[in-house]
């Protein structure tokens, strides 16, 4: 059993020291290449949208409902 380890364990490490690297995926790209250029930055806010909103007391939700239904109230669906 040792030997079986032993012998697996050898040949996953000569296997790994004869792998070649992994190939150069953007050759091209270079980021200190002056040639490659600078993209434009732009300025974008985050809070773009922002609404201040308080919280408020509850209201009749049966009422929300059909305000905002837009079904003829007591229409059955």
């Amino acid at each position: 059993m040792k030997i079986a380890s032993s012998a697996m364990l050898a040949s996953l490490l000569v296997a790994g020291c004869a792998a070649t690297t992994p190939p150069n995926i953007l050759p091209a790209f270079n980021p200190a290449d002056p040639a490659m250029g600078v993209r434009d930055v732009h300025y974008h806010p985050a809070v773009v949208d922002y609404r201040h909103r308080e919280p408020v007391d509850p209201r009749n939700w049966r009422r929300l409902n059909e305000e905002r239904s837009s079904a003829k109230p007591g229409a059955g669906s």
